[in-house]
């Protein structure tokens, strides 16, 4: 596939011999299928590709996107993970091609509040209003809050030279955790989603205080794409349960599989539209099998068939389910996502 949006970088040596590797495994470990050779990689994305090789004395990079807005994205991710595979490295590089321009990442906007609506004993739903919502409705179903800290006047992310997204520090640090998208309403320039409520949170603190008018950003959407496959089996707790009822109420009439989600509070389960051939069950922790014993009792289809499992969970569970699913079945990387959440 073509796409219409490029940016190359490049970087001079000295880097680790072992680059390529370090970025590949660093890549994988975030749950992104790539091809890989001796001095090369690329990585396949439904909005764009990336590829990176180490020619000679230099460290090369080749984004191509659906658009520049893609390309800022993809090279934030980029950057991001090879700041860990080679400390100083992406500062070191030089950008060419369709790069953002700006004040603001093209990935930003603000946002003002609108109201809030507790749906269950631990669940809120706040509408927040965007007059650019249309923006939101592609690229995925997640997006990040970026709360500014209370009593301080807003300092937003700005671009620096280079177009690299550039966030406040120190006392200006915005608080960025990341949430699904309820609903996107571009004709009245509002979205909604849904909190769930952690005692001393500052995502909860913000929520429950918040007055209309009230400023905060939106950075996004980005990740959380819609998981293909005829047959799908999810599993999370209250945290990913939001995404969960996106993925249902999205599915196809004639998908099929199993669905579990472990509520520590059973007063928090809602209605969900799922197709008919997809069975949800409802746990409640502590009580019964767990989360997990439900998971391994399914029986998973073979390769031969169209299939995919998603698990959004404590990390715990994250682990044993990548060993299991990837290690002990080999499913491959394209048909799993699988993502701790948070930990104990």
């Amino acid at each position: 596939m073509t796409f219409p949006a490029t940016a190359t970088g490049q970087a001079t040596r000295p880097f680790p011999e072992t680059l390529i590797g370090d970025l590949a495994a660093e890549i994988a470990e975030h749950g992104y299928s790539l091809t890989r050779q001796q001095d090369a990689l690329a990585v396949a994305l439904p909005v764009g590709r990336i590829e990176a090789k180490v020619s000679g004395n230099d460290f090369e990079v080749l984004i191509a996107a659906t658009d520049v807005g893609k390309i800022h994205e993809m090279r934030e991710a980029l950057l991001h993970l090879l700041d860990h595979a080679a400390p100083q490295l992406s500062d070191r590089m030089s950008w060419r091609g369709d790069l953002p321009s700006g004040i603001f990442p093209p990935n930003f906007r603000t946002a003002r509040f609108i109201s809030r609506e507790r749906i269950s004993p631990n669940f809120l739903r706040l509408t927040l209003r965007c007059e650019v919502a249309s923006g939101l409705r592609g690229g995925g179903m997640h997006f990040r809050l970026a709360i500014p800290p209370k009593d301080r006047a807003p300092v937003w992310p700005r671009l620096d030279a280079g177009g690299r997204t550039v966030w406040p520090k120190g006392e200006d640090a915005l608080h960025r955790p990341a949430y699904t998208f309820v609903e996107i309403d571009p004709d009245e320039g509002r979205f909604s989603f849904d909190l769930y409520l952690h005692e001393g949170g500052l995502a909860t603190t913000w929520a429950m205080s918040a007055r209309p008018g009230e400023e905060v950003g939106v950075a996004g959407p980005g990740g959380g794409d819609l998981p293909p496959g005829d047959f799908l089996l999810i599993a999370g707790d209250e945290t990913a349960l939001p995404a969960i009822r996106r993925i249902l109420e999205c599915s196809p009439a004639g998908r099929r599989g199993r669905v579990f989600v472990e509520l520590g509070d059973p007063a928090d389960r809602i209605e969900i539209a799922a197709p008919a051939g997809m069975q949800v069950t409802w746990l409640t922790r502590g009580e019964g099998p767990g989360l997990w014993d439900e998971v391994l009792a399914v029986p998973f289809p073979g390769a031969d068939e169209s299939r995919f499992v998603w698990i959004a969970a404590e990390r715990d569970v994250a682990r044993k389910a990548r060993l299991h699913f990837r290690d002990g079945l080999g499913v491959p990387l394209e048909q799993t996502y699988i993502s701790a959440y948070w930990t104990k």
